[in-house]
């Protein structure tokens, strides 16, 4: 693995990729420390200046509308984090920062305010989007893990409900259609069982057995 250990200065993103791998990706402190060449008490000083809002830098392009109380900050995934690093941002990532005015390239955010609107796409969106991977993922991935894991919850059942879908139904046709293609029966089964647990409020999904 390549690392940053005879970096002589650390400069702000990378003090954010570290925060970000801790947070994100399942890194160590230690392995941190030794990707970017500071002591692990430096890389707990990021995290400790990160929970506290002090790892953002309010910049010369900073936007004030992005100062309202109701504006979240979410951060950029890393891979675009790296792009903007090196300097030489894919076309997906140039797209994103040309037509996301809300996009802060300097601290690897996007700074939104959501609106009721925008919240019910979003959920939506998350429907639509579950809907469409299960549909064209291999079946031994672990995208199907995760995907079958959102279908079976409570949060999948609510917004559901908000939008007048039955989400029994829609998950005996998404089980059925798995069947089909080979997934685990017994998987399905439990999966079956907890649509019904749903509507008293609890949900059993299998960790394995997919």
């Amino acid at each position: 693995m390549q690392t940053h250990a005879k970096k002589n200065k650390v400069n702000h993103l990378d003090k954010i990729e570290c925060v970000y791998r801790i947070q994100h990706h399942g890194s160590t402190v230690r392995a941190c420390a030794k990707r970017f060449g500071v002591t692990d008490k430096k890389v707990i000083s990021w995290l400790s200046m990160h929970e506290k809002g002090e790892l953002i830098k309010q910049h010369a392009q900073w936007s004030p509308s992005w100062n309202r109380e109701n504006v979240i900050q979410h951060p950029l995934d890393l891979d675009i984090l790296q792009a903007i690093k090196r300097g030489n941002p894919t076309y997906e990532d140039s797209i994103i920062s040309l037509f996301d005015p809300e996009l802060d390239a300097v601290n690897c955010i996007s700074h939104v305010e959501w609106q009721d609107e925008e919240i019910e796409k979003l959920c939506l969106w998350m429907v639509d989007r579950s809907l469409e991977i299960l549909r064209d993922v291999a079946i031994d991935s672990e995208d199907l893990i995760v995907e079958l894991e959102f279908v079976s919850s409570n949060y999948f059942a609510l917004i559901c409900k908000a939008f007048g879908f039955d989400h029994v139904e829609l998950r005996k046709g998404i089980y059925h259609e798995l069947r089909l293609r080979g997934v685990n029966e017994f998987a399905l089964e439990m999966l079956e069982i907890s649509s019904v647990y749903t509507r008293s409020g609890v949900t059993y999904v299998p960790n394995s057995e997919y």
